[in-house]
């Protein structure tokens, strides 16, 4: 009975393929229509046959039914379509799930034994009729079971069934770069019939017992496994497998669904005509249906959220484990999909500025997220890897994490991420948004409109290391990772958190509270040679666990000075944009930034300014900061430079550096500066033991005074010959006084003058009335401009290589509580700098003696005291009666000792010039010539 009816249905199939070969030679008139679809269902039902509505339910059956247009064929009388039909290819609305693991698995070949199959009963997931041109409308060609495949390792699933001897395979594949639903296609249908209609039906249980009378191993007809194929209609023919849902609705309620049908031929391969119909209808119906129940549906993930390392302020990877336990009951509902995942990790965890050496990032061209092909991201953008179990397949997706190109992502943001993974013909690329909070840093990832596809964990791995791209927050104690997780179902999210300790300091030492804060500095010239000049160099680090690096201000040793003349200024406009010329840049900054033994190096730049911050001048430190992949802009730090006025010692205090940068922590461990500029620092002409102070301030507002010891060489190999003269006006009274004019003079590369002792000679004593108009020195200190005019006493000038300008001002005398006499104290300002020196004074015997025992180190070319004649005159004038008033012809002396930074002396006896005499005439004595004559006659 099995060979007659496998011969009858031979002979049968033999009549299709003479009709079919009879249309294929006569060929299609010129009256034919083009190749179209004439209509197009695709019904999700329950058993009774009424539309499955129900969100995440396990439809009884998915039938796909298509009809193509015809028209009569005027030869052979035949209803047909213009062509053969070769592929079909029906979307999925995405949400709809089809689960390859329901059932046992048929191998290919077993598909197909002549006209039957050797495939178990349990592998038969559905039936496929189709239909074909034939006298009298359509005809059944076959009506054949469904069998789930074993499928090749890229595909995630397929199914197929025989055709006339011919296995016809469809394979399901999900739309990657789409909308991540599933397309299931038939290729190569047999191109010998003249196919016009199609129905496959899949059943929603395949192993439920009301399929059983349709499971069968031989095509059949309509009624079942009827007498006519070999089998008792009654006889029902039972799965092995336990009933596991082969279909499930999407969990997505707030909009009809729709599925589309595209069919090509073999006449015009790649012509494919398109064909649309709602969703989870019977067929023949088109008004749009939403599904409804997604309140139904339970939605409990979890998730763990650990970094790999529990050591404070240090790199750490992270593992991220998000669990969401599915059901698989029959008669249950699926768990829903997973819409959008937000995970916000705690506090103080954030980007760590190290991981930027060697990192690279995908672009948008690279990533092809709207494309199926696989991305081509560079293997350096890659910062983890990911792991993703589903139930729809025997193995997990698996792939990498890669950080997303700056700005050129989906997002227009800083940071984002990729996730991509694959396996079995699943491709995932999925974008993921990383916000990083302006002012703590702290990270918040979000992935939404995610597929709409099961997965019951997800493992997401951040690479871990010295340059691991997260850093754990800078304290002991325990943090806590939050997340906000929306099913497609809801628009509730559930939110689990994960918590984790941080256990130890950095490299496992202790946890001290409050952190420390013991920055370590040194600084000075790369040559130490006395008055030579010399890069300036310094530098600043901290280590990891202490409080971060927030600003400096450090003043140099005497003497150790900056030749400002000759070098432009950038202007405060330019300072504040970091767009300074070139021409005033005076050395390069080098920072490191970032946790662990390798932070991240930028270079910078110095530029010198005018006046800052209350600093005759200023510098702006600018750092283009481009870390990696990102460019976060230029970063421009600016320091006032002050100038002490009684030592001209030169302290830099800078601005607060900044913490973070859009988001992304600084965590600053190195400052390195180097003024380098040629000509421009130069060390001081003593060679004594000197230090460079500076104060530290942190990030927490501690603040910790280091030092930096700084001694010049070889001073004694500097020359010493300061030039020293004074003058005076002749001409002297009581009213007036007498005047006094210093001049000092001194070469280059000379040692500079440490003090200088001068007594005046008796003849020019002090005016008693005059230094009692002394200014007092708490007026002096908060304001010399308030001193009364009658305490200044003359003015002073000096020209120095340090400056462009001269320095000028006048010159007051200052009492001191606890003095006897006035000090004399030449005020000196120009291009914003103000320096004191003082004359302390001291008379005895009518001689007085001024001491300048601080003179700053620093060069001078002239230096002129000028004490004036007039009403607030210092001198007077003690002469002879018969001097009537005038120093002319007074032996007028005045004892001198410099003294030398570099210890060398000069004691001299300087003369007085006295200005304003006459010249005395000489007398000549006549000489009268003897007159020899007369002479001769006298004797």
């Amino acid at each position: 009975m099995k060979g007659k009816s496998i011969r009858s249905l031979t002979a049968l199939l033999a009549v299709f393929a003479s009709f079919a070969g009879v249309a294929s030679l006569t060929g299609p008139s010129s009256a034919l229509a083009s190749f179209a679809i004439a209509s197009y269902d695709n019904s999700v039902i329950n058993q009774d046959g009424s539309p499955a509505l129900q969100a995440g339910g396990h439809p009884y059956e998915l039938s796909t039914n298509f009809t193509l247009a015809t028209q009569t064929n005027l030869r052979t009388g035949l209803e047909a379509p213009e062509a053969n039909a070769k592929d079909v290819a029906v979307e999925l609305p995405p949400g709809f799930i089809g689960n390859p693991a329901a059932t046992p698995k048929c191998l290919g070949f077993q598909v197909i034994r002549e006209l039957a199959s050797d495939c178990p009963h349990d592998t038969q997931i559905g039936v496929a009729e189709l239909y074909v041109a034939f006298s009298g409308g359509p005809a059944l060609l076959t009506a054949t079971p469904v069998y789930n495949l074993q499928a090749p390792p890229n595909e995630p699933a397929r199914f197929g069934f025989n055709v006339a001897g011919t296995m016809t395979v469809l394979d399901s594949n999900v739309r990657t770069g789409g909308d991540y639903g599933i397309t299931t296609t038939i290729r190569n249908l047999p191109e010998f019939v003249d196919l016009v209609k199609s129905k496959v039906r899949l059943w929603g249980v395949p192993a439920d017992p009301s399929h059983d009378k349709e499971r069968c191993p031989f095509p059949h007809g309509p009624a079942g496994c009827d007498e006519t194929f070999g089998f008792d209609g009654n006889d029902p023919h039972p799965s092995d497998s336990p009933p596991r849902p082969l279909l499930t609705n999407p969990t997505y309620c707030a909009e009809p669904l729709s599925s589309t049908l595209h069919i090509d031929s073999w006449e015009h391969p790649g012509v494919f005509a398109p064909a649309s119909a709602p969703f989870a209808h019977p067929a023949g119906e088109d008004t749009p249906l939403s599904l409804t129940g997604c309140d139904l549906l339970a939605f409990e993930p979890a998730i763990s959220v650990q970094p790999q390392s529990h050591s404070a302020d240090s790199p750490t990877g992270l593992d991220v484990d998000l669990k969401v336990p599915q059901t698989e009951t029959p008669g249950g509902l699926a768990t829903p999909q997973l819409r959008k995942a937000v995970v916000t990790l705690p506090a103080g965890m954030a980007v760590n500025p190290a991981a930027a050496d060697g990192l690279a990032a995908c672009s948008q061209a690279q990533i092809a997220l709207a494309s199926a092909a696989a991305p081509s991201c560079p293997d350096a953008s890659k910062i983890g890897s990911v792991e993703i179990d589903t139930p729809l397949l025997s193995a997990p997706l698996e792939g990498s994490v890669y950080l997303a190109a700056q700005g050129d992502n989906p997002f227009g943001s800083l940071l984002a991420m990729y996730v991509v993974a694959e396996g079995s013909g699943v491709l995932l690329k999925l974008p993921g948004r990383i916000d990083a909070d302006p002012a703590t840093g702290q990270l918040t990832t979000t992935f939404d409109n995610q597929p709409q596809q099961p997965f019951s964990e997800l493992k997401l791995s951040l690479s871990g290391g010295p340059r691991a791209a997260l850093v754990n927050p800078p304290a002991c104690g325990t943090f806590t990772a939050t997340s906000a997780l929306t099913p497609w179902s809801s628009s509730t999210a559930a939110t689990p958190s994960s918590s984790f300790d941080v256990t130890s300091g950095p490299g496992g030492g202790a946890c001290p509270s409050p952190r420390p804060f013991s920055p370590t500095f040194t600084a000075g010239t790369t040559s130490n040679q006395a008055s030579g000049f010399s890069p300036f160099v310094l530098s600043l680090t901290r280590q990891d666990g202490e409080q971060p690096l927030a600003g400096l201000s450090e003043t140099l040793a005497p003497g150790l000075l900056a030749k400002i003349a000759g070098v432009p200024r950038c202007s405060d406009a330019d300072a504040a944009a970091g767009s300074c010329p070139a021409e005033s840049q005076i050395g390069m900054v080098t920072v490191g930034a970032g946790a662990g033994p390798d932070p991240f190096f930028l270079q910078g730049k110095i530029f010198l300014t005018g006046p800052y911050n209350g600093g005759p001048f200023g510098e702006v430190v600018v750092v283009h900061a481009v870390a990696g992949p990102l460019d976060l802009g230029n970063v421009v730090v600016r320091g006032s430079i002050r100038v002490d006025p009684h030592t001209a010692q030169a302290t830099v205090v800078s601005d607060a550096f900044p913490q973070i940068l859009q988001g992304i922590p600084v965590a600053l461990r190195r400052v390195d500066v180097s003024l380098d500029r040629p000509g421009f620092t130069f060390n001081p002409t003593s060679c004594a033991p000197l230090s460079i102070p500076a104060t530290v301030t942190s990030g927490l507002g501690a603040s910790a005074g280091v030092s930096s010891r700084f001694q010049a060489a070889d001073c004694a190999s500097l020359a010493f010959h300061p030039g020293f003269s004074a003058s005076t006006l002749a001409k002297t009274s009581r009213g007036s006084g007498a005047s006094l004019h210093v001049h000092v003079s001194s070469g280059a590369g000379q040692a500079n003058i440490h003090s200088v002792v001068v007594s005046l000679p008796k003849q020019l004593p002090s005016w008693l009335p005059t230094l009692r108009k002394a200014c007092s020195d708490s007026v002096f200190d908060a304001d010399p401009a308030s001193c009364p005019a009658g305490s200044i006493v003359g003015s002073a000038s000096a020209v120095t290589p340090v400056l462009a300008s001269p320095l000028s001002g006048p010159a007051y005398l200052v009492s001191h509580g606890g003095a006897a006499f006035p000090d004399l104290v030449v005020v000196l300002q120009g291009e914003g700098v103000t320096l004191d020196l003082d004359g302390q004074t001291h008379i005895k015997g009518n001689v007085t003696t001024s001491t300048f025992d601080t003179v700053p180190d620093a060069p001078i070319d002239t230096f002129d005291l000028s004490l004036p004649q007039g009403p607030n005159h210092v001198l007077a004038a003690v002469l002879p009666a018969k001097a009537n008033g005038s120093l002319c012809g007074q032996a007028l002396t005045m004892p001198t000792t410099i003294t030398g930074q570099n210890g060398a002396q000069i004691k001299q006896s300087t003369k007085i010039a006295v200005a304003g005499c006459t010249k005395a005439k000489k007398k000549h004595k006549r000489k009268h010539k003897a007159k020899k004559g007369s002479t001769k006659k006298g004797k």
